[in-house]
């Protein structure tokens, strides 16, 4: 659906929470691009009433099957075949990303105005980024459910649904920050396995993933300066919480660094990298 200014005002959460758990891709990537140009032609309403579900939804790919991440293979990018299933799963990961954003903007009412423009930016490139990586994992014939994949993304979704202060600290400040410290060196792999698209499709989603990271960081620190406590503390309180175990290295620090981090943060993460591996080099 291609949106104009005569069509009537579409409701912001009910809306979004359609897209949300709607299981086609076609209705899911095209309801982004309306719900956006919406936005941006101030012909939303904001639908305050409409119910929040207590249960954490997510609308995937009916024929997509769900394993837990052990059980997934190990992806040797020198054949096709492996090089598909490493495209598959990081396609899997924008595809879930659309689901957080949306999930963003649904969930967490009385937010600024600001908060939810991002969210739906951040959707609406998620949905680019998707739509890049399944037409190229598609010229090597296979599509989006050809390998399984998990939900490890969207358990964290469910873990922070009950506070958006949480889901700011620990889904684009922790997961998707993730992507900043691995996407460099993934696209590496995938040129050196003669696969220039895939490389470049993933330096498009590592420049767009940096300010993806950066408004969770600036609605993290908004938060905390609205509910007057200290971001660190806070930020480690939320982790002991939710994600004990999951802070991982190498960081990448000035993706990073550009994307908000600070330098009290870094080092913060850094120290429960080098107690990690202290642990485990111990054991």
């Amino acid at each position: 659906m291609v949106y104009n200014h005569k069509m009537k005002k579409i409701s912001l959460f009910a809306f979004s929470h359609e897209l949300l758990i709607s299981q086609s891709i076609a209705e899911k990537i095209q309801g982004l691009n309306t719900l956006y140009c919406a936005w941006l032609q101030d012909n939303i309403i904001f639908d305050n009433d409409y119910p929040v579900t207590t249960t954490v939804e997510s609308g995937l790919p009916a024929n997509l099957k769900l394993v837990a991440p052990k059980h997934l293979r190990r992806r040797r990018l020198y054949s096709e075949q492996g090089r598909a299933a490493m495209i598959h799963a990081i396609l899997h990961i924008e595809f879930n990303a659309v689901n957080l954003a949306l999930d963003a903007v649904y969930r967490f009412r009385a937010m600024p105005l600001a908060y939810y423009g991002d969210w739906l930016r951040v959707a609406r490139e998620e949905g680019y980024h998707f739509q890049l990586l399944q037409q190229h994992l598609q010229s090597l014939g296979f599509d989006y459910g050809a390998f399984p994949a998990h939900l490890g993304l969207w358990e964290m979704a469910q873990k922070t649904a009950y506070d958006v202060l949480a889901r700011m600290a620990l889904v684009p400040r922790l997961l998707e920050a993730r992507g900043l410290d691995v996407t460099p060196t993934v696209a590496k792999r995938l040129c050196e396995a003669k696969d220039s698209v895939a490389a470049e499709i993933l330096a498009i989603i590592f420049h767009d993933e940096i300010g993806h990271v950066a408004v969770g960081n600036r609605w993290y620190h908004y938060l905390c300066a609205e509910r007057q406590l200290p971001s660190l503390p806070t930020f480690l309180d939320l982790l002991k919480q939710h994600a004990p175990d999951y802070v991982r290295g190498p960081l990448f620090l000035e993706g990073r660094r550009q994307a908000g981090f600070q330098e009290d943060e870094l080092t913060l993460l850094n120290s429960i990298i080098d107690k990690t591996i202290k642990i485990e080099e111990a054991s």
